[in-house]
């Protein structure tokens, strides 16, 4: 799950935004590449204990893992090297999963609260914060992320993580077919979303 789909399922439980923030964070840290290395509010930290709990949930909820199955029959068949079309299910699935959550102005709201609070002297970073700063004030900017919804965003988002991982990467020959599909497996995210949604509240004991 996406950092934004984070922020969703940890308002099932406490919409209050330290909660929502913490849920977020392991994501931020694998995008930075720099750990966190103390949390000083227990509301965060509860969001960070929800945000593992989550992904091991939605990692095997049937759901996601048709919309991964699709992805890589579809790509192979096409031409697509098999841990490409594994990585584009996982990932593009999760992207436009978030695509699909901020259609509805509460995420959107509940997000924006997160990303406004007050942190000084809360987290604790190995670089001091400087790339968390960099990164935060970059996503203020950026807002809701209604980019998600896009293909071609996503097609683009989903290189460039794939970039530094040769095993996985899209290869310049194969990102059309990649960007081909996209569609499919967006409609496919957006058709299954309640359904994954409803597997991952029963697998948290979650309300929404």
């Amino acid at each position: 799950m996406n950092f934004f789909g984070h922020a969703v399922v940890a308002g099932w439980q406490d919409k209050r935004a330290g909660h929502l923030l913490g849920s977020m964070l392991p994501d931020f840290e694998a995008m930075l590449g720099v750990a966190l290395i103390e949390v000083r509010d227990p509301d965060i930290q509860r969001g960070i204990d929800l945000h593992h709990r989550t992904d091991e949930a939605f990692h095997r909820a049937p759901a996601f893992l048709a919309f991964c199955a699709h992805a890589l029959g579809e790509l192979t068949a096409a031409g697509v090297r098999r841990g490409t079309a594994r990585a584009v299910g996982h990932i593009g699935s999760e992207m436009f999963l978030d695509g699909w959550l901020a259609r509805t102005q509460s995420h959107i709201d509940d997000y924006l609260a997160a990303l406004d609070v007050e942190m000084d002297g809360l987290l604790g970073w190995q670089d001091g914060g400087h790339a968390f700063l960099k990164l935060h004030t970059r996503l203020k900017l950026w807002g809701a992320p209604l980019d998600y919804a896009e293909p071609s965003f996503v097609g683009a988002r989903v290189t460039d993580a794939l970039r530094r991982r040769p095993a996985l990467e899209v290869l310049e020959e194969q990102s059309c077919l990649v960007l081909e599909f996209l569609p499919s497996l967006q409609e496919m995210v957006e058709r299954g979303a309640p359904e994954l949604l409803n597997e991952l509240q029963d697998a948290l004991g979650s309300e929404d």
